[in-house]
């Protein structure tokens, strides 16, 4: 993020010593809450959600203070910007969770918790920088120009309407705003892939790619899932919303970002390794660091396998849950090995060395 804000907004990090001691706080606090939730450690949880709540906080204050500089307050900046208030809110109320068993005034909303903080992380800080960073993403990549901008505002007005009623839905338990919510949902995500389609009708190279069309996919994975908000009234099953989830979690926000991730880390890596270079001496081109379509059946296979496990979860078939997930696990272990080999594990332990 840090790198792609710098990037897309052409202005540096407002701290680079702060976000080098706070990436250490984050990573303490993720192993001590990823091992506290494994002992159910609930002394290990309040001290290691509190530390990540205060280094995501921080986090996001860097970037908030970076984006000051930024020269254009255009759609994109204000999605961007969006997501990193929703941010530390999310975290705030995933806390506030482990907290609410001890506080009486709490105790009794938990479930209401839960959504908010759902709704805040995967709505409100993905969602918004997902959408945000597509509308310089996508026309860097497949050299895009002239497309239209007109209903981008819209597009944000009804992203931050189906955030605030779907959560004032799941705290007042009247099922029409939850409803609203999903409508509001759904005309952002059809007014996302509307800005998608306007983009690449425009664009200079011709070939689609891959990662490119997994990202359009993703947009149909929100689209659909945004949808089961206005069914809300009718979906009593929580396996079905449980489904639900995962469709939205796994088919819009992560098939968003690997797809994205596919394209943008060989470019940064090659950026800051090879561009000085270019053109002195010889040095790889960003093909040569992954093949344009060496993701093809990685991503094939997680949008297969996140079908199966989605029917599976929403229909209690526990084999095509488990057989969806499986396909979904070793996609994501091949996209991960994929992306270790661009960086190159030797050299970045040397660059690290060099405090970069």
């Amino acid at each position: 993020m840090y790198q792609l804000e710098s990037v897309a907004f052409l202005i540096p990090i407002a701290s680079e010593q702060a976000a080098k001691w706070n990436f250490w706080l984050y990573a303490v606090s993720t192993a001590g809450l990823a091992a506290s939730m494994a002992a159910w450690w609930n002394p290990g949880l309040l001290l290691s959600g509190a530390a990540a709540t205060i280094s995501i906080g921080g986090y996001a204050g860097i970037v908030s203070a970076s984006l000051k500089k930024a020269p254009n307050r255009d759609a994109m900046f204000r999605f961007v910007r969006s997501a990193h208030v929703y941010l530390p809110l999310a975290v705030t109320v995933g806390w506030l969770l482990i907290v609410a068993p001890r506080v009486p005034g709490l105790r009794n909303w938990i479930e209401a918790l839960l959504v908010t903080h759902i709704v805040l992380a995967a709505g409100g800080f993905f969602t918004f920088l997902i959408i945000g960073f597509s509308f310089k993403l996508l026309p860097m990549f497949t050299l895009s120009h002239g497309f239209s901008v007109r209903l981008r505002d819209w597009t944000f007005g009804f992203a931050h309407a189906a955030i605030w009623l779907i959560i004032l839905g799941a705290w007042t338990h009247v099922a029409p705003v939850t409803v609203l919510g999903g409508i509001a949902g759904l005309a952002t995500f059809a007014l996302h892939l509307f800005h998608l389609r306007e983009i690449l009708a425009k664009r200079l190279r011709k070939k689609i790619e891959p990662t490119l069309r997994a990202v359009i996919v993703a947009g149909a994975a929100g689209l659909i899932g945004s949808a089961g908000f206005i069914l809300a009234p009718g979906i009593r099953s929580p396996k079905v919303w449980a489904g639900v989830a995962a469709l939205y979690l796994l088919g819009w926000m992560t098939l968003a970002v690997m797809g994205y991730a596919y394209k943008i880390v060989p470019f940064l890596i090659w950026t800051r390794r090879y561009s000085q270079r270019a053109g002195k001496e010889k040095v790889p081109l960003i093909g040569d660091l992954i093949s344009p379509e060496q993701p093809r059946p990685v991503l094939w296979a997680f949008a297969v396998g996140l079908i199966v496990l989605t029917a599976g979860i929403a229909w209690m078939q526990s084999w095509a849950a488990a057989a969806g997930g499986t396909v979904v696990s070793l996609a994501l272990g091949v996209f991960c090995f994929h992306l270790l080999t661009v960086v190159d594990l030797g050299k970045i332990g040397r660059e690290m060395r060099g405090n970069d």
